[in-house]
Parts: C-alpha cells; structure tokens; sequence
C-alpha cells in the first residue's frame, strides 16, 4: 500500500507494506523495514527540523532536529518521551493537535511553540505535524516538522528597536529645539549675574550646576535626533579605549574602582567613526562604574573572531539588571537608574548599528553585567 508523508505541506512518497498473512510475515516485514530506512534517508538531510514519534516516544530525528535540540549523540535520543523537549506551557496543546492530526490525513497549520534543548535553551519553533499509517510495527505516528525561529524573532526586535528610535528621534528633535534656546539664555544671565552679586553665589552655583544637567540632556535629545554623518576612517581599537579610560580615570579613583583591560586580537584596526565609538564606550564604562558602588573591578576583553570581527566585552560586578529589565534596555527613556533619560544607551544601540555590528547586554542581579559589543573591521 502506498502512503504520503508531507515535508512543509508537500508529500514525499512512502510506500508501507501491511502484512499479508502468516506466510508473507517475513517478507513484509522486510520491505517495511526497508521503506522506512528510505523514508528515513529522505528526511535525514532535509534542510527543517523533522520527529516522528507516536505520542509517547520519539522514533526518529533528522539531523537538522537533532542540531535544533542541540544533541550530538543520537543515540542518546532515541525512547525519549515525545513530549520530552516541549516547554511545558505547550504539552497540553500540543497533545491536543496530536490527538487531532490522528482522525485525518491533513497537516495541521503551523503554530507557535517553544522547545527546550539540551542545556536549557528556550528556543522558538513553529511546528506542524501529519500522520503516518504503518509505521513498522508502531502503527499509525506523526511526524512533525519544525522552522526555528530564532533569527525572524531578531529581525522583528530589530525592527521593532528601529520604529523606536525613529519615533523617539522625532519627539527627541521637536523637544529639543524648544528647550535648547531658553535653556542658553538661562544658562548666559546666570553666569552674568553670578560676577554682579556678591552674595547668594552657593544658590548661582546650584542653579548653574542643574542647568548644565538639563543641557546635557539637550545634548542627548539632539544627539538621538540628528542622522549622525559617519566618518569612517582606519582606527586602532585599542587605541581608542585607552583614550576613553583616561578620560574616565578620575571618576574610576573616586568610586574606588579598578578597569583591567586585556586585548587579545593581534590586530585590533578596524574602519569606524572614532568619535562615534568612544561615545560609545564612554557611556558603557560610565554605566559600569556607577554600577558599583562599593567598589570594585571592571574588566575589559578584546578578541578578534575569525580576522573578520573584533569583539569587545565589559564585565562589571556591580549590582546587576534583573531578567524582565532586560530586553528593555535601548527602549526610548527606559532607564535603571534612579535619574537619567535612558538615551545614552539607546544613542549606543543606534551607533553600533550604524557600525553594522550589535551590543548584547547580560547580566544577573547582586553578580555584575557584561555588555559585549561585536564590531566588523570593515564597514
């Protein structure tokens, strides 16, 4: 009897033999055999995850699933329960649509889920599934295909990340053209009026002080508002982080902090726009020392991947972000500081971009934080 297996809602032909017969065992059980193991050279090499199970154990992995699941040796997999590296928000579910692809020779659509691979990783899937009469002895199974999502979810961050900063840009210019010219004004009687009297100067002094802030904000606002003109030249990295740590030393001594920096590329020169990075890195180590308050150790590692890229990660001990915060960070105004607009970060994310590299930002609360930045040599 022939039979069709479906790959992403399209049947791959698979011919399964039913017993005849007493005399026929043999035979047919042979020839099942051997349709299965062509069924399964079929799918090992298909380019999307695929499981055959029966709803309780999982028969069958193609390499692409077994990579997915992060497994290295196969035969470890076999047995395993079906619903072994489903996230356990989606058993129920998914039970359901095994159940459901069971009574028809339809695939059923492809839907969200999450599996678990080995080593904990959370990873998004869409799965799809369709069954499959006479599967050797095991009767009717599915098989279950699955798209890693993994690299969609980044694109639609990205995206999400760039409508942000264009509308926080927008909102960033209108903002700052009205303060910016009352602010100067303020900020030029202040001072003039400070050499005329000569008392109150600790309040002229105070005044002074917070107005600086709000221009350094302004600063901010215009920086994320006007399009930056890159000025790529050839630069050593290294270089450029010994600058920014000098310019940061004091405020380091103050806060009783010690930055290491290792750099272990053989090259570290890459084409970028200098000012743009030791903005950058201002901000970023500016962040990590008041992380700490009590002190302590910051630690800064450069490598170079494959010629091709120069990686930069700043490790600090300080107190931490929690999970959930995480994936705000760069959003417009979000902020863990007890003051502060969250713009700095944010101006970073847009700087690395235009860099075409990416910052990634871990941490774990009471431990430290470690932002990696990931620059390519040539723009």
């Amino acid at each position: 009897m022939r039979r069709k297996a479906v790959y992403c809602n399209k049947p791959l032909a698979v011919n399964v033999k039913r017993k005849l017969g007493k005399g026929n065992h043999g035979v047919d059980d042979v020839d099942a055999r051997s349709d299965m193991h062509n069924y399964q050279r079929l799918i090992k090499y298909l380019p999307e995850p695929i499981f055959v199970h029966d709803g309780n154990e999982i028969l069958f992995a193609n390499q692409a699933g077994l990579k997915l699941l992060n497994i290295t040796d196969s035969g470890i997999f076999a047995g395993e329960k079906a619903f072994r590296y489903i996230h356990p928000d989606y058993w129920e579910r998914s039970a359901e649509r095994v159940q459901a692809i069971m009574q028809t020779d339809e695939p059923n659509e492809f839907l969200d889920c999450k599996v678990i691979a080995e080593g904990g990783e959370i990873i998004d899937v869409e799965v799809s599934s369709t069954r499959i009469r006479n599967y050797l002895n095991k009767g009717t199974v599915v098989q279950s295909v699955f798209r890693d999502m993994r690299e969609r979810k980044k694109e639609e961050e990205a995206l999400i990340q760039s409508e942000k900063l264009s509308v926080a840009g927008q909102m960033a210019a209108g903002i700052a053209h009205e303060i910016r010219n009352p602010l100067t004004s303020l900020i030029g009687f202040s001072k003039f009026l400070k050499t005329k009297i000569d008392q109150y100067h600790e309040y002229f002094d105070i005044m002074l002080v917070e107005l600086d802030r709000i221009n350094s904000i302004v600063q901010e606002f215009m920086a994320l508002a006007k399009p930056q003109a890159n000025q790529f030249r050839k630069h050593d990295l290294v270089k450029i982080i010994q600058n920014v740590l000098t310019l940061l030393e004091t405020q380091a001594i103050l806060r009783d902090v010690q930055i290491v920096s290792h750099a272990d590329a053989t090259s570290a020169e890459l084409l970028c726009d200098e000012n743009q990075l030791k903005q950058v890195f201002v901000n970023v180590l500016k962040n990590a020392i008041e992380a700490m308050p009590s002190g302590g150790v910051i630690t800064i590692d450069m490598t170079l991947h494959q010629q091709s890229e120069l990686i930069v990660e700043i490790i600090d001990q300080g107190v931490g972000i929690p999970q959930d915060q995480l994936p705000k960070l760069g959003g417009p105004f979000f902020t863990t500081k007890d003051s502060g607009t969250g713009l700095g970060l944010m101006i970073c994310y847009r700087i690395i971009e235009g860099h075409r590299g990416r910052m990634d930002i871990t941490s774990i609360p009471e431990k430290g934080t470690t932002v990696s930045i990931f620059l390519p040599r040539n723009v």
